[in-house]
């Protein structure tokens, strides 16, 4: 391998353009991928949503105050036999029922109590567990309360697998339900067992809770089918540059519960087409432009935790013309990642969640195969996320908020900038903020039905960014409606997505969107702008032929960009895929 010291770099700028060194120039291939990565990512996942309609019955159980005879009570406590798991039903009890100490209770508002106790135990997710008020002395104003506790009896499964019978394809681990034998049984447990069996879109499961065979128990027989566990996919879309190859190909390979842990594993790879820049020299030497990447992914759950491993590399080439002749200056990146995410809490419209990554990223740039030391990069640290779902009426929101510090674990080296390699500052123990609000709800109007989505992201950095760690919008993951060849970066901003959709046929819409975005910080205060506005319109479903057929047909239009910012007046897009 042979390299280029800083030395040799008064040479490199005697035969090559300048801008063809500028660190967040050529970066910009890099953050590209990234984003097209992370958006074919979020394809092959499965986002995997449990919620059981639970029957609630609308009664005011607030108590009345003139019953006749009744025993005067100052106090709901819960009875010694009662477990302390729920130890929070007298204060919820109490505040439900508008109780007021000294209140004298006769037998009908007794009867209400008991009836309001089982209906929290029901919101709560304690479906099989019984609120039951005995025959007491209450003389000491105290009113206990029992629970009887609905436990778990057996967990049976029913398996199978093309049609045929699979036994042990998913039941020879016990990782999927955070339920055991004689534990209390809790819908959202069942909930976040569910979610773990359908993660995988090869699955189709149902469950039944029975009675058991013994007393004060009940039985969880769930069904289990899988259909073609290994999945392949092909797409095409025009995503890329225009150097790199305007038009990129993907093809991905997915293996559901190849472990019987319900984990899924895939790999993908993608490179540039056509429509890329190839320079011919006087020699009639060819320097090739193209680019290439691929991914790999692996996750398992664990009852309450999902763990995951993935690494993604991207390589490309740019044909850039010299002098004399024509260099090839072409750069390569790795990412790994090893992460854990575990579900804190839940009910029937929440859900709360917090992760941690370990991460490491490696960049390489070369001319010819000469490799440029002064631009190498490679760091690594840790992300801490926290996440929160929420149901509003017709309303899903999706929260998010994470922390990334670069540290120097795995050899991490310091930035090029920090050496003075670049004239912006930036640094390999990064410190950034990020914030996310996804929100989205159906409507009709008519017959007709209609959805609008709505979704922002935020940077805050608390060091300098380099230019891969920067916020950067133009692109159709960003700010639609400009084509991604330039964009504004900068270490803090936001762009905000506002999308409205018509279901014009099962499976098909036609969409409009218009988004904003805006970059500052200590990169973007010399720039001539920092804002940009864009609009779009197009179609998109899928349909099933064979396999699944899935389809993106859009145009955008820039509707504010600052002076100078190059991009296609209309833009014009598609994203192909199919599966099978």
């Amino acid at each position: 391998m042979k390299f280029f010291p800083a030395p040799c770099l008064l040479v490199i700028l005697a035969v090559i353009p300048l801008k063809t060194l500028a660190a967040d120039e050529n970066d910009a291939e890099l953050i590209r991928s990234m984003q097209r990565q992370q958006h074919i990512d979020a394809e092959l996942l499965t986002d995997a949503n449990v919620r059981f309609e639970q029957p609630l019955e609308k009664n005011n159980y607030v108590l009345s105050e003139d019953e006749t005879p009744c025993t005067r009570v100052n106090y709901i406590s819960l009875d010694d036999k009662t477990v302390r798991k729920f130890s929070f039903l007298p204060s919820v009890l109490m505040k439900e029922t508008a109780f007021k100490t000294g209140m004298c209770l006769g037998s009908n508002n007794l009867s209400r109590l008991q009836k309001a106790a089982q209906q929290i135990l029901i919101v709560r997710g304690y479906l099989t567990s019984q609120a039951i008020i005995q025959p007491q002395n209450m003389d000491s104003g105290i009113l206990k309360l029992r629970v009887s506790a609905g436990e778990i009896g057996d967990i049976r499964y029913e398996e199978k697998r093309d049609g045929k019978s699979a036994e042990g394809s998913i039941s020879a681990f016990n990782n999927k339900f955070p339920l055991y034998r004689n534990k209390i049984l809790n819908l959202r447990d069942v909930e976040q067992g569910l979610e773990n069996l359908r993660r995988l879109s090869s699955v189709k499961t149902d469950i039944q809770i029975i009675p058991s065979e013994e007393e004060g128990k009940s039985d969880l027989q769930i069904k289990w089918q899988q259909n073609k566990p290994i999945r392949f996919s092909i797409g095409i879309d025009d995503a890329g540059g225009k150097t790199t190859g305007k038009y990129q190909g993907n093809v991905a390979l997915s293996f559901d519960n190849p472990l019987g842990l319900s984990d899924l594993f895939y790999v993908s790879y993608g490179r540039g087409l056509v429509h890329k820049t190839d320079l011919t020299d006087a020699t009639g030497t060819e320097t090739e432009s193209g680019s290439r990447s691929y991914s790999v992914h692996y996750s398992v759950p664990v009852k309450k935790w999902l763990f995951s491993f993935n690494h993604n590399g991207h390589r490309y080439h740019e044909a850039t013309e010299g002098y004399s002749v024509n260099y090839d200056y072409n750069g390569k990146q790795y990412q790994s990642s090893l992460a854990a995410e575990r579900m804190l809490w839940r009910n029937r419209f929440h859900k709360t969640s917090v992760g941690m990554k370990l991460w490491t990223r490696q960049t390489y740039k070369y001319i010819d195969d000469a490799e440029i030391e002064v631009q190498r990069r490679r760091s690594a640290g840790w992300e801490a996320e926290l996440r929160h779902r929420a149901y509003l009426n017709r309303w899903q929101l999706d929260g998010k908020l994470s922390y990334k510090r670069g540290t120097g674990m795995r050899q991490s080296m310091p930035a090029p900038e920090e050496n003075g390699g670049g004239t912006i500052p930036g640094t390999s123990r990064m410190k950034i903020i990020t914030a996310g609000l996804d929100a989205a709800a159906p409507f009709m109007l008519g017959k007709q039905q209609f959805f609008y989505a709505t979704a922002i992201q935020a940077q805050w950095n608390k060091t300098p960014l380099v230019a891969q760690d920067k916020l950067s919008i133009g692109s159709r993951y960003t700010v639609r409606g400009f084509d991604g060849e330039q964009s504004l970066s900068g270490e803090r901003g936001f762009y905000w997505q506002n999308t409205l959709g018509w279901h014009f046929h099962p499976r098909h819409q036609f969409y409009l969107g218009a988004d904003y975005g805006r970059v500052s910080g200590e990169s973007a205060q010399y720039a001539s702008g920092k804002r940009l506005a864009g609009a779009v319109a197009g179609f998109r479903g899928s349909h099933k032929v064979g396999g699944m057929f899935a389809y993106d047909l859009f145009a955008g239009k820039p509707l504010h960009k600052p002076k100078g910012f190059q991009t296609t007046n209309t833009v014009y897009g598609f994203n192909l895929n199919y599966s099978f």
